[in-house]
């Protein structure tokens, strides 16, 4: 009894020690998109929307945090290369942490057997292959929605073994690569799903819907198998022929494996143990979340965003609809008596069915009226003497007079005398008056107003270009206004945060890059190029005839630099030769510019000479700001019977008004309280041209030497200054 009840102790403590020592997990996902492949591809459609959704999933049910999830969309390989390093930076920071790492590297879009298809670039499996594995993550996993991604499970032979995404008490280590198909197929998307076959149906999987052990969590394995079967069963009739996932894993440890966990949502649907058939679940937008084949005898719980859901049952030669409302922190039960049954033939066109109907759903046509209006799916064209207007769906032209109208998703052009208006488009809108549209992908060309609502990915050419939120892309016109941009090129740039700006005028909160007569900031990343440029914070360089920012990473170059943080003093000083000199600097520590005149003192006269020197130069500090040593060139003018009237006079003769006169000086300042300084050196003294006789600027005693080099008299001599100076040095 003793042994036994010792036993059972240590059984406990074991126990407990293995659940406080679990090593927490911190998840990151990685997600890429890119809809064009290249020339010689077709433009895919939802390589973006699928990407979306894969993260939605894991950040709703997975465990991945909102900082930990990276959406790319078509990234160039050097952009795509650069996202991996600063990921595996971060992932190896939080390692130090404690926390065991775990990655989920997805891409939706073009591939063939060489690689990832980039725009016109491909980026080899080999390489793909060799940087997810190089990454710092305990756990590595690639979800590859492309066509020919087999490529990359065949580079080492695909081999099924248990699931991994483990739970905190595992240890489990090393990768898997899961792919959309086989090395030589095609992986298809459908407008019915607006995704891809394979995405959708893993995400539907992760859902809840590949929950075979009805535990209420989801492992890789369940997924895949959930995703495989589905995928293959909606491809088998398609033109594009069966598609086959495939996968590659290589892991190490033991624990479970869980992808995402259904317990863990704040709002979910429980399919009723009795509910039997195929199952779509759509949103209010009529998207497609979830779509399933229910089978009797146990119940399914699914986890979705509280919202509103109409959820179709369909059965051989039966269909069944019903509206769920879901709560946040309520899960929802759903039963057949909750159904109401419909006519099979009402929901043909909409799409309501298990096959994909997009034949059907989008008929090919042309038409032309006075005024055209569809209100059913269409390929192909309207024309309008005075307007068009899609109420559905529609992939093909638009060509008016007056107005082109599309209500939802547009796929094709635009062209109107006037405007046009758009919810959510893929393509091109040409008008002289304006083109306005909710979402985009493509072009806005107007000789008006180009607007955008939402996030968009493209470029806008008009005359005046607004972009609400983000513009993944272009602005040119005379006038660009937008939230978010890459690159501004106009007349008036506006933005709160852009990579570029080009412009007589640029104005923004965050960006790179400004070029102009006139640029603005409140942050420059990088550089700015102007006659006058103004930042508040500028991480980068500042290149323009005035230079004004509050906090200066790196030295302004320009005539003149007011900096905040930098240099800005005024100082009296006396020299050898009796001259009186005041000079004023701005910039920093490291470049300043010196603005100086001079007059000279004639102590047996009692009065200043009718000459003086004037003129401008550039310097450096050594050693810290207030007490340092100092090295600065000046360049002057000096004039020998100085007068007001002479100044910026064309007519002026070298010989008889004016003398070059170059001075170098190295002192020091020292700091006697703040805003106060002593300041005193060494100077070294060149005048030449004119005649020397003629100087006002005249080396005292017999310390200079004089020669005439190429034709001109050059007079060399050393001398020593001091004096005062005021402000920040």
């Amino acid at each position: 009894m003793s042994v036994f009840f010792n036993v059972c102790i240590a059984v406990i403590i074991l126990g407990f020690a293995t659940f406080t020592n679990a090593t927490p997990i911190e998840r990151h996902v990685f997600a890429v998109s890119a809809n064009n492949g290249g020339t010689d591809r077709p433009i895919l459609r939802y390589a973006k929307t699928d990407a979306k959704s894969f993260v939605a999933v894991l950040s709703e049910m997975g465990g991945v945090q909102k900082n930990n999830a990276i959406l790319l969309h078509e990234p160039s390989i050097k952009k795509l290369k650069q996202e991996f390093d600063q990921l595996d930076r971060r992932i190896l920071e939080s390692k130090k942490n404690g926390a065991r790492q775990e990655l989920l590297v997805y891409y939706s879009g073009h591939a063939d057997d060489q690689g990832l298809h980039l725009g016109s670039e491909i980026y080899p499996w080999s390489d793909l292959r060799k940087r997810i594995d190089a990454m710092n993550a305990s756990v590595k996993i690639a979800v590859i929605d492309a066509c020919g991604s087999g490529a990359i499970t065949r580079m080492k032979g695909g081999v099924a073994v248990p699931a991994f995404m483990v739970d905190a008490s595992s240890d489990m280590n090393g990768y898997a690569f899961i792919t959309s198909s086989t090395q030589n197929e095609a992986s298809q998307e459908s407008d019915r799903l607006q995704g891809s076959f394979f995405t959708h149906s893993l995400v539907s999987g992760l859902r809840g819907a590949g929950d075979a052990s009805g535990d209420g969590k989801v492992t890789l394995s369940e997924a895949y198998q959930f995703a495989f079967n589905e995928t293959l069963q909606k491809t088998q009739t398609t033109l594009g022929g069966a598609q086959h996932p495939s996968r590659d894993m290589n892991l190490t440890g033991t624990g479970d494996v869980v992808i995402t966990d259904i317990r863990n949502t704040t709002a979910g649907l429980i399919l009723d143990e009795k509910m039997e058939g195929r199952l779509f679940i759509r949103d209010d937008q009529n998207r497609l979340v979830a779509e399933l084949q229910k089978i009797s005898g146990r119940s399914l719980e699914l986890g979705l965003p509280a919202g509103v859901y109409k959820v179709q049952m369909v059965i051989p030669e039966h269909n069944f609809v019903c509206d769920v409302k879901l709560k946040e922190g309520r899960k929802e039960k759903l039963s057949n008596q909750k159904f109401s049954r419909v006519e099979l033939s009402k929901t043909v066109s909409r799409g309501d069915v298990a096959t994909d109907t997009t034949k059907k759903e989008r008929r090919r046509r042309v038409t032309f009226n006075f005024i055209d209006i569809e209100d059913q799916p269409r390929i192909g064209s309207q024309f309008g003497v005075i307007m068009t207007s899609a109420e559905d769906e529609m992939a093909g032209s638009q060509f008016s007079l007056l107005l082109n109208k599309s209500r939802k998703e547009y796929s094709g052009v635009q062209l109107s005398v006037v405007g046009n208006l758009a919810q959510k488009m893929d393509g091109i809108q040409v008008s002289t008056v304006y083109n306005i549209a909710q979402n985009l992908d493509g072009i806005q060309i107007s000789s008006g107003l180009n607007q955008l609502k939402e996030k968009s990915n493209g470029a806008q050419i008009g005359s005046i270009n607004l972009t609400s939120d983000t513009l993944k892309g272009i602005q040119i016109g005379a006038i660009n206004g937008a939230n978010t941009v890459n690159s501004q090129i106009g007349s008036i740039n506006w933005a709160k945060k852009s990579n570029l700006q080009i412009s007589s005028i640029n104005h923004a909160s965050n960006v790179d890059i400004q070029i102009g007569s006139v640029n603005n900031a409140k942050n420059i990343g990088k550089v700015q190029v102007g006659v006058v440029n103004v930042a508040q914070k500028n991480d980068g360089r500042s290149v323009g005839v005035i230079n004004i920012c509050s906090n200066c990473k790196k030295a302004p170059i320009g005539l003149i630099n007011i900096v905040g943080n930098g240099v800005w003093s005024f100082s009296a000083t006396v020299d050898e030769s009796a001259n009186f000199i005041a000079n004023i600097r701005l910039g920093t520590a490291a470049f300043y510019t010196i603005f100086e005149t001079s007059r000279s003192f004639n102590y047996n006269e009692g009065e200043f000479d009718k000459g003086m020197a004037s003129g401008l130069g550039f310097g450096t500090q050594f050693g810290r700001y207030d007490t340092h040593f100092d090295l600065d060139f000046m360049t002057l003018l000096d004039y020998k019977n100085w007068s007001p009237s002479k100044i910026g006079s064309f007519d002026m003769d070298m010989d008889e008004d004016f003398n070059l006169h170059y001075r170098v000086r190295l002192g020091a300042t020292y700091k006697v309280f703040k805003g106060f300084g002593l300041m005193g050196g060494i100077n070294a003294n060149v005048v030449t041209e004119g005649s020397l006789s003629q100087v006002h600027i005249q080396p005292k005693g017999k310390y200079h030497a004089e020669w005439h080099i190429a034709g001109r008299d050059v007079r060399v001599w050393p001398g020593l200054y001091a004096g005062l100076v005021f402000g920040k040095f």
